[in-house]
């Protein structure tokens, strides 16, 4: 990365206004050791994104991508990346450019010849799965080599947020971070099952054994995303509020694949109609709780309930809600939250169309959002269509504060 140290007229940096310089910089320091440097010290930008997932990276990349922006994108910490949702998205295959046989497709087109025949076999033998990560990743990637000179890449997670002297400051391990504007894109966890493992005697509530399945794609989040892949697969749904019997419902609708909802010792909460529909479409209803789970290597085979009584799946389906929105910096900067009546650590951050908060100059982008006026669909391409939104706003404002600043350069008109 290539800073610029406040040792010259670079340092003189409104952040808006007279003086403003087109080229970017930061105030920070090196560390020697490493040959990828992080910002250390107090920095300014036009714009911080914060987040680390595919939200936050859109965001950054487009934003890098108008130049005339200078941008700080906190990244996250290993503790923020671990709780990210995006982190564990395994497999992304309900996009269209998204998928590995468009590069598997290339490949073989350049292996032409008998010499390479091995190799055009293994290509088509193969699939690689594209995860949430490997975009993360690429966009990063991408930021270092193309735009350097424009973005600070800082690995802290921020943990305090204040309004001042017309922007924000961002603190992150003891270092501040500050600007006209910032992204928020902090993101949400899902609320996982429990399953009462007996630990000599004891029962231990655990919800570590759904990571290897999640991995493999044979525990789901997300019926848009992931619903085609349960067709005409034996799915159980996981879950016992109105959402839970819709998701059974739908999976039986568009897959027929929906063959019990399991409850795990919760009582069910949904609806008198929807309990008909469930009886209907054959759909089973298990109230006993979840003791274990059969399966290798996350294949699922079944889910075992208290009593002994196996439910052969090779799908689950979670419908708990979320565990987690991470609104807490949204919350320091007074913006307004939607969900009312909900414990405040699972509301979402209200925005309008154009990814903007009710804190002037604050925007939030991605899972952790809602709108008064419309749905904002948990979706990929949804964070990235919402995080363009936001930069756009953003890029349009900064760009006539600095019309403004050279009309007035300028003096009247003659």
């Amino acid at each position: 990365m290539n800073w610029m140290r406040p040792d010259s007229s670079e340092a003189h940096n409104p952040l808006h206004g007279e003086g403003h310089r087109s080229r970017p910089f930061c105030w920070c320091t090196v560390r020697a050791q490493s040959p990828e440097t992080w910002c250390e010290r107090v920095s300014k930008f036009d714009l911080i994104v914060v987040g680390g997932g595919i939200a936050g990276s859109a965001a950054a990349l487009r934003a890098a991508q108008y130049e005339h922006i200078r941008v700080g994108w906190l990244l996250g910490d290993r503790i923020t990346t671990k709780r990210s949702r995006s982190q564990w998205v395994a497999n992304i295959d309900n996009m269209i450019g998204i998928h590995d046989g468009i590069v598997r497709a290339k490949l073989a087109r350049s292996l032409r010849g008998a010499e390479f025949a091995d190799a055009r076999s293994a290509l088509a033998d193969g699939h690689e799965h594209i995860a949430a990560r490997d975009i993360v990743r690429n966009t990063v990637d991408r930021v270092k080599e193309s735009y350097s000179d424009r973005v600070t890449l800082i690995k802290s997670a921020a943990t305090e947020a204040s309004a001042a002297d017309g922007g924000f400051v961002l603190r992150a391990e003891e270092e501040e971070y500050r600007a006209r504007f910032v992204v928020l894109a902090t993101g949400v966890m899902d609320r996982q099952p429990l399953i009462n493992r007996d630990e000599g005697g004891e029962a231990i509530a655990d919800a570590s054994w759904i990571f290897p399945y999640a991995n493999r794609e044979t525990v789901l989040y997300c019926i848009r995303c992931e619903g085609h892949l349960t067709s005409g697969i034996p799915t159980a749904v996981l879950g016992h509020g109105e959402g839970a019997a819709q998701l059974a419902m739908m999976l039986h609708e568009r897959y027929q694949s929906a063959c019990s909802v399991l409850t795990n010792g919760e009582a069910a909460s949904w609806s008198d109609d929807s309990s008909r529909l469930l009886q209907a479409y054959g759909i089973a209803v298990r109230p006993e709780p979840i003791t274990g789970v059969d399966g290798a290597k996350g294949d699922l085979q079944a889910f075992v309930l208290e009593g002994g009584a196996r439910i052969e799946v090779r799908f689950g389906l979670v419908a708990l809600g979320l565990h987690r929105v991470y609104n807490d910096l949204a919350r320091q900067l007074g913006a307004e939250l939607a969900d009312p009546g909900a414990p405040v650590d699972e509301r979402h951050v209200l925005i309008d169309a154009r990814g903007a908060t009710t804190t002037p100059g604050l925007f939030a982008v991605g899972d952790m959002v809602k709108r008064a006026d419309e749905p904002v669909m948990k979706q990929i391409y949804t964070a990235q269509e919402y995080a363009v939104r936001a930069i756009d706003a953003i890029d349009a404002q900064i760009r006539t504060d600095r019309r403004r600043v050279t009309l007035a350069e300028l003096g009247g008109a003659e």
